[in-house]
């Protein structure tokens, strides 16, 4: 099967950077291993990181969550081992003591003080082998002793709890667990021979050996599954990361003139109700441009349909660069209309504005060989400003806008006038 890539971050013509989105070759890859479902499973490449990733979150949780209950089944396990079998924890010069429950107790907490430390959480499967490794070799160890028939069953007994927490609990790959099971029956096997103990090796094969093997295919078994589950996982967060840039995209759409790129009607007035209500609110001065191209549909006539969309994009664009500050917005009202909402500016930073913008225009010099006022494109603009109150309205603050653009008009145009 093809190996997959990584996902690579979109980013919007907004510059919105958005969630990382899987690549068609990994899907294809997903797509394969869920429709083929082999027996042996291990994911490739990324994907195989993204689960180790998912995995070493889970063993993080656990161990937070568990400290305390780890640490309360050591206790509770140590106390019946000395509280019920006192000779066999003390005899051998305090062997059990010694290479058993001491060791156990300090492993344990080593691990409660490092696991929530980044390299122990980024490296756990491969720190938690060794740990884990000593722990299950030193139980065993009890389990296989000759001092006391009675303790070493209650030993195996800890054998099997051992086993079950580091096969289910502990997070690790199945190739991981059946090392970590597979080096502690080694090194039991290798100690009790160079210590001449008598192992009963029916027993051992027992409750360690065939008791680790059922333990294993089902742990084998469960993570296949939760693979195939993770896969799934993949596909719904891809969907769901896809049917959000595409809202993202259509809202975009439904806010932005397709034209001139410039926002539309819609996203004006909705950001001239949302500034209207903060300036209201924080009593601050908020400004209003409303601009018309001088005698376009003679520039229509002329020119044709097409060359005038060209002029209404060239000028569109030319009244965006013309805006300083991200919070003003320059919208297409209708036709060849434009508006430019200026939040929190007073009236001589509206005029200024309204003078930048015919000055750029004029720079342009987009020839209007049928215009009354000039040999080029040119823009009428009216400005107005307040500082919205209670008295005030919306409706009323368009209508002066559009007064002022009329009396720009009747004054001959190629100019700004105010109505405040």
């Amino acid at each position: 099967m093809s190996s997959p890539t990584k996902a690579t971050t979109e980013t919007s013509n907004t510059g919105e950077n958005l969630p990382q989105l899987i690549s068609p070759k990994t899907m294809a890859y997903i797509h394969t291993v869920l429709q083929e479902r082999p027996f042996f499973l291990y994911f490739e490449n990324d994907i195989e990181s993204r689960f180790y990733a998912k995995r070493a979150e889970e063993y993080r949780r656990l161990v937070s969550v568990g400290k305390l209950l780890f640490l309360a089944l050591y206790a509770v396990i140590a106390a019946i081992a000395i509280k019920a079998f006192p000779l066999a924890v003390m005899s051998d010069d305090q062997f059990v003591l010694k290479y058993v429950l001491a060791p156990i107790g300090g492993l344990l907490l080593l691990v409660m003080l490092l696991a929530d430390k980044p390299f122990f959480q980024t490296n756990y499967q491969w720190l938690a082998t060794p740990v884990s490794t000593i722990i299950l070799f030193c139980v065993m160890m009890a389990s296989v002793t000759t001092v006391d028939s009675n303790f070493a069953q209650h030993a195996a007994y800890d054998v099997i709890i051992i086993v079950t927490i580091i096969s289910f609990g502990l997070r690790v790959q199945f190739p991981v667990c059946l090392l970590i099971i597979c080096l502690a029956a080694v090194m039991t096997i290798l100690t009790t021979v160079s210590l001449n103990w008598k192992i009963d090796w029916f027993k051992f094969s027992h409750y360690y050996g065939l008791g680790s093997a059922i333990t294993l295919i089902i742990v084998g078994l469960i993570e296949r599954q939760e693979r195939f589950a993770f896969l799934q996982e993949m596909i719904v967060a891809h969907q769901t990361v896809e049917l959000d840039r595409l809202n993202r995209a259509l809202d975009r759409v439904s806010r932005e003139d397709p034209l001139t790129s410039l926002a539309n009607r819609r996203a004006f007035d909705e950001s001239l109700h949302k500034e209207w209500e903060r300036a209201k609110r924080d009593q601050q001065g908020i400004a209003m441009l409303y601009m018309d191209v001088d005698f376009f549909k003679l520039y229509n006539d002329t020119y044709g349909h097409n060359i005038g969309d060209v002029c209404l994009r060239r000028v569109a664009q030319t009244i965006k660069q013309a805006l300083r500050r991200p919070a003003d917005l320059a919208a297409r009202y209708g036709g060849e209309e434009f508006v430019v909402l200026l939040p929190n500016t007073d009236i001589e930073g509206a005029i200024d504005v309204a003078q930048r913008i015919i000055k750029h225009v004029d720079a342009l010099a987009l020839p209007h060989s049928r215009s009354k006022v000039a040999s080029f494109v040119t823009l009428s603009i009216g400005v107005t400003y307040l500082v919205p109150t209670n008295l005030n309205t919306l409706t009323a603050f368009l209508a002066k806008a559009d007064a002022a653009l009329y009396k720009a008009k009747e004054n001959g145009r190629h100019q700004y006038q105010l109505d405040i």
